[in-house]
């Protein structure tokens, strides 16, 4: 039964990764029924897979009790055991509510009891990454508590964007000292954002450059796969070389591009290529001292890789942005 269940979230988790809708984030958790109708607690385990499909996901918990006496005891054995699954779904970045329901079994739907004996559960969960607080009720079981772990998922919350212009053609790699011509996405930044951001960023701030400009290639960033976090190689040497960029370029405005690698739909990593830019922008404002007006963000997403080594084009371009 429960390899069963387990089952059904892993097909549940794949379907929602397939579809690059969201990252998905797991969950393992321990808690108690506090009293059940006979007197007794109950310790209970949860899994779970969240934000599967854009704020829903599912879980399932799991109850067991040995050598306790209780009315509907099939076996005889004295061992209480007890399941339900069900959705969650994601109210704030901070709240998730959770329900379900017995599916199979003799408390389950088409049990012996009918709709009334199937088991059932309400609740809600409080999210401090990377953990949860839960607090439920549930029939025949009454309140239930417990705490989980969070794993997995993108870095960070996730944001919403607009773009008001078309992507231009790729940039060259490197650090090569190599100008181009590139437009300049509008970027609204919303609240959002990554988590760090919010006290850094101005809301709603606004930049649009609606002219031609010349870029200059300064630095380019690797990252790790559906991660906004760095690859082993730059992470050794990301402060000293945002810091030398800071100190060459003291008085120039920034242009950062954030890319990924071309798995996964477009929506999906263009959000990834934001939150990667929006990283490097983050440091260079909170560590270096550099204005936010210096600094325009901007995502390319899978459009344009730069190499067929799917490592190098998780990635983040500084450029200088000279004038005309």
């Amino acid at each position: 039964m429960i390899k069963r269940i387990l089952i059904i979230i892993l097909i549940g988790a794949t379907i929602g990764a397939s579809g690059q809708l969201s990252l998905p984030t797991f969950e393992v958790g321990a808690g108690l029924a506090l009293r059940h109708t006979e007197g007794f607690y109950i310790p209970r385990f949860s899994m779970a897979g969240h934000k599967i499909f854009k704020g829903l996901g599912l879980y399932m918990t799991y109850e067991q009790r040995n050598n306790v006496p209780f009315a509907d005891d099939f076996n005889a054995d004295g061992n209480y055991q007890r399941y339900l699954i069900g959705p969650t779904l994601y109210v704030n970045p901070n709240i998730y509510v959770y329900g379900g329901i017995s599916p199979f079994g003799p408390y389950g739907l088409g049990g012996d009891g009918g709709f009334g004996k199937v088991r059932k559960e309400i609740g809600f969960a409080y999210v401090f990454k990377p953990f949860t607080l839960h607090a439920g009720y549930s029939n025949w079981v009454g309140f239930t508590t417990g705490v989980g772990y969070q794993f997995g998922g993108a870095s960070g919350t996730e944001m919403s964007f607009q773009s008001k212009s078309r992507r231009s053609k790729p940039a060259s790699s490197g650090m090569a000292e190599k100008t181009e011509s590139l437009r300049v996405d509008t970027v609204f930044i919303t609240k959002e954002v990554v988590k760090e951001v919010i006290k850094e960023v101005p809301m709603e701030s606004v930049r649009e450059v609606t002219k031609e400009v010349v870029l200059e290639s300064a630095l380019t960033l690797l990252f790790n796969l559906n991660s906004t976090e760095y690859s082993s190689a730059t992470a050794v040497r990301v402060e000293s070389e945002l810091a030398a960029l800071r100190a060459k370029y003291p008085n120039s405005k920034l242009l950062i591009v954030g890319n990924t690698d071309e798995s996964g739909s477009a929506t999906y990593n263009y959000n990834l290529g934001l939150m990667r830019a929006q990283k490097v922008a983050n440091y260079l404002m909170s560590k270096t001292g550099l204005g936010e007006e210096n600094i325009i963000i901007r995502s390319d997403g899978k459009v344009r890789p730069q190499s067929s080594d799917k490592d190098q084009n998780r990635r983040v371009d500084v450029y200088i942005m000279l004038d005309n």
